[in-house]
């Protein structure tokens, strides 16, 4: 679908199309399970790198590198840091995974919101890794060695239908998607059609119900992708309150945002808009982000 179908709710759509043909800057968080941000932040300097970092946050924008891609670095190769896009991290903030709780990532790979929530945790939860491919198990696991996140447990399926063997206190489920936020990183030659969007969609609602199924009572989800669908975002949110019995809960946090889609395409989302949000990059200079926070 092409952007311009998104005119009518995203706001300031002009700007946003004007950003979208940019290139998207790094960013990056420091891996405080090996090193302090003061510490990194001063070696990295150093070496001619120059941040701009977001408010008091383990976020960094990088303005100037020495090398042609960041992650070029030994520091980078010991784990020091993790090059994450901001949007990225923003999921497992709103989760607020706690130490000592058992946390499920269900599409995990390559692994960067499962080593934050990890770091976020001081590596003192249970963390359950998981994805579908060899491929992508291999990213993850790789990635997940390389920060030494020894709290987290791989495993292998389809997060439609695995059984995991226990109950969570949280789950995160950064659902497969068609990714039109992160077109500006990764750009492609042609965008998803309608059939596409369906198609994910449906999957995406399969993954909430098992999401439901591994979730203790009282515990949350966090519910994300990085596409601009209502399809994928709001109607699935939609339909995990509505069929699946999950309650949607307000977000707390201080980024800017813009609430989430009242109707689309003759579909209303009257029970839900006004808790979901999205993350734009013409707001703060990244890709783009929908996040939804659901209770059981």
């Amino acid at each position: 679908m092409k952007i311009e179908a998104y005119k009518d709710i995203i706001p300031d759509f002009e700007e946003f199309r004007r950003i979208m043909a940019t290139p998207q800057p790094y960013w990056m968080r420091v891996n405080t399970l090996k090193i302090s941000e003061k510490d990194l932040i001063a070696r990295l300097e150093n070496k001619g790198f120059r941040f701009e970092r977001y408010r008091d946050w383990n976020a960094y924008m990088i303005v100037e590198s020495p090398v042609k891609h960041p992650g070029a670095t030994f520091e980078h190769s010991l784990g020091y840091y993790y090059i994450q896009d901001f949007a990225s991290m923003i999921p497992p903030i709103v989760l607020k995974p706690r130490k000592g709780e058992r946390i499920l990532d269900m599409a995990a790979a390559p692994g960067s919101k499962t080593t934050q929530i990890a770091a976020m945790v001081d590596d003192s939860a249970t963390i359950v890794a998981n994805d579908i491919r060899d491929d992508r198990i291999r990213a993850l696991a790789g990635n997940v060695e390389r920060v030494g996140a020894t709290s987290v447990i791989i495993t292998r399926g389809d997060a439609r239908a695995k059984r995991f063997g226990m109950t969570f206190d949280r789950i995160l489920l950064d659902a497969p998607c068609t990714g039109e936020g992160v077109v500006r990183k990764t750009p492609r030659k042609r965008e998803p059609d309608l059939r596409e969007h369906i198609k994910f969609s449906k999957m995406q609602m399969r993954m909430v119900e098992n999401a439901y199924r591994h979730l203790k009572d009282g515990g949350v989800m966090v519910y994300s992708t990085c596409t601009y669908n209502p399809l994928e975002n709001e109607h699935v949110v939609q339909y995990a309150v509505d069929e699946v019995g999950f309650v949607p809960l307000q977000i707390d946090i201080d980024i800017p945002y813009e609430r989430g889609v009242r109707e689309w395409r003759e579909r209303s989302f009257e029970g839900i808009w006004d808790k979901v949000i999205r993350v734009y990059p013409h707001r703060i200079n990244t890709g783009g982000m929908f996040i939804a926070l659901l209770k059981k």
